[in-house]
Protein backbone atom coordinates (compact mmCIF):
# COMPACT_ATOMS: atom_id res chain seq x y z
CA UNK A 1 0.00 0.00 0.00
CA UNK A 2 1.48 3.32 -0.97
CA UNK A 3 0.57 6.24 1.36
CA UNK A 4 -0.35 9.70 0.43
CA UNK A 5 3.57 11.41 0.09
CA UNK A 6 4.37 7.88 -2.34
CA UNK A 7 1.46 8.94 -4.12
CA UNK A 8 2.94 12.27 -4.90
CA UNK A 9 6.20 11.08 -5.41
CA UNK A 10 4.87 8.61 -8.05
CA UNK A 11 2.77 11.55 -9.73
CA UNK A 12 5.89 13.91 -9.67
CA UNK A 13 7.97 11.28 -11.57
CA UNK A 14 5.40 11.11 -14.21
CA UNK A 15 4.74 14.77 -14.16
CA UNK A 16 8.21 14.57 -15.31
CA UNK A 17 8.27 11.87 -17.89
CA UNK A 18 5.15 12.24 -19.12
CA UNK A 19 4.98 15.72 -21.44
CA UNK A 20 3.04 18.87 -20.30
CA UNK A 21 -0.33 18.94 -21.31
CA UNK A 22 -1.49 22.17 -22.37
CA UNK A 23 -5.08 23.88 -20.66
CA UNK A 24 -7.25 23.12 -23.81
CA UNK A 25 -6.10 19.34 -23.96
CA UNK A 26 -6.71 19.05 -19.26
CA UNK A 27 -10.22 20.17 -20.72
CA UNK A 28 -10.70 17.90 -23.05
CA UNK A 29 -9.28 14.64 -20.34
CA UNK A 30 -11.70 16.42 -17.95
CA UNK A 31 -14.63 16.05 -19.83
CA UNK A 32 -13.57 12.60 -20.41
CA UNK A 33 -13.36 11.49 -17.62
CA UNK A 34 -16.52 13.12 -16.03
CA UNK A 35 -18.78 11.70 -18.89
CA UNK A 36 -16.79 8.25 -19.34
CA UNK A 37 -19.69 6.32 -18.70
CA UNK A 38 -21.11 7.86 -21.68
CA UNK A 39 -18.31 7.39 -24.12
CA UNK A 40 -18.31 3.74 -22.69
CA UNK A 41 -21.19 2.87 -24.07
CA UNK A 42 -20.58 4.79 -27.39
CA UNK A 43 -17.66 1.91 -27.93
CA UNK A 44 -15.54 5.04 -28.87
CA UNK A 45 -13.26 4.77 -25.27
CA UNK A 46 -10.28 2.59 -26.26
CA UNK A 47 -9.73 3.83 -29.59
CA UNK A 48 -9.80 7.95 -28.90
CA UNK A 49 -7.95 7.67 -25.70
CA UNK A 50 -5.18 5.84 -26.92
CA UNK A 51 -5.08 7.90 -30.26
CA UNK A 52 -5.45 10.86 -28.00
CA UNK A 53 -2.56 9.94 -25.32
CA UNK A 54 0.11 8.56 -28.17
CA UNK A 55 -0.76 12.29 -30.29
CA UNK A 56 1.01 14.11 -26.95
CA UNK A 57 4.07 11.67 -26.48
CA UNK A 58 7.26 12.68 -27.61
CA UNK A 59 8.22 8.88 -27.88
CA UNK A 60 6.51 5.27 -28.71
CA UNK A 61 5.15 4.34 -25.93
CA UNK A 62 4.24 0.74 -24.47
CA UNK A 63 0.96 -0.56 -23.69
CA UNK A 64 1.72 -0.36 -19.94
CA UNK A 65 2.88 3.23 -20.90
CA UNK A 66 -0.39 4.05 -22.39
CA UNK A 67 -2.30 2.61 -19.33
CA UNK A 68 -0.09 4.43 -16.77
CA UNK A 69 -0.55 8.01 -19.27
CA UNK A 70 -4.50 7.60 -19.21
CA UNK A 71 -4.70 7.22 -15.51
CA UNK A 72 -2.45 10.11 -14.90
CA UNK A 73 -4.40 12.59 -16.97
CA UNK A 74 -7.96 11.01 -15.60
CA UNK A 75 -6.14 12.06 -12.37
CA UNK A 76 -6.87 8.17 -11.77
CA UNK A 77 -10.48 8.06 -12.74
CA UNK A 78 -10.10 6.19 -15.86
CA UNK A 79 -7.70 2.92 -15.56
CA UNK A 80 -7.46 0.10 -18.52
CA UNK A 81 -5.11 -2.23 -18.23
CA UNK A 82 -2.48 -2.99 -20.40
CA UNK A 83 -3.46 -6.42 -21.94
CA UNK A 84 -6.88 -4.27 -23.11
CA UNK A 85 -5.00 -1.66 -24.32
CA UNK A 86 -2.72 -3.85 -26.62
CA UNK A 87 -5.99 -5.88 -27.83
CA UNK A 88 -7.27 -2.29 -29.45
CA UNK A 89 -3.77 -1.32 -30.53
CA UNK A 90 -2.96 -4.67 -32.37
CA UNK A 91 -6.94 -5.46 -33.14
CA UNK A 92 -7.79 -2.42 -34.84
CA UNK A 93 -6.22 0.60 -34.62
CA UNK A 94 -3.13 -1.12 -35.97
CA UNK A 95 -4.83 -3.30 -38.46
CA UNK A 96 -6.79 -0.14 -39.51
CA UNK A 97 -3.57 2.31 -40.12
CA UNK A 98 -4.28 4.57 -37.40
CA UNK A 99 -1.14 3.51 -35.47
CA UNK A 100 2.36 1.68 -36.11
CA UNK A 101 4.11 -0.73 -34.12
CA UNK A 102 7.42 -1.44 -33.64
CA UNK A 103 8.98 -4.38 -32.01
CA UNK A 104 12.32 -3.63 -30.14
CA UNK A 105 13.74 -5.84 -27.63
CA UNK A 106 10.50 -8.07 -27.03
CA UNK A 107 8.41 -4.95 -26.75
CA UNK A 108 6.23 -3.38 -29.30
CA UNK A 109 5.82 0.86 -29.14
CA UNK A 110 3.23 2.18 -30.81
CA UNK A 111 2.98 5.57 -32.71
CA UNK A 112 0.31 7.22 -34.09
CA UNK A 113 0.11 8.10 -37.81
CA UNK A 114 -1.39 10.67 -39.81
CA UNK A 115 -4.09 8.66 -40.81
CA UNK A 116 -4.40 8.30 -37.08
CA UNK A 117 -4.52 12.17 -36.11
CA UNK A 118 -6.71 12.70 -38.97
CA UNK A 119 -8.96 10.45 -37.13
CA UNK A 120 -7.89 11.81 -33.74
CA UNK A 121 -8.90 15.31 -34.99
CA UNK A 122 -11.84 14.45 -36.61
CA UNK A 123 -13.13 13.14 -33.30
CA UNK A 124 -12.25 16.38 -31.57
CA UNK A 125 -13.78 18.51 -33.78
CA UNK A 126 -17.14 16.22 -33.21
CA UNK A 127 -16.90 16.21 -29.70
CA UNK A 128 -15.99 20.12 -29.71
CA UNK A 129 -19.27 20.68 -31.55
CA UNK A 130 -21.66 19.33 -28.12
CA UNK A 131 -19.78 22.17 -26.10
Amino acid sequence: MVNEDGLKVERIKQQKRFKYINPDIQKIWKSISDNYELIEGAQLSNGFIILMTLDKADEALTSSDISKIISYNSLGRIYKPASTLKDSLENRLKREGYVEGIVENNKTYYKITSKGKKLLKGWISFLSAYE
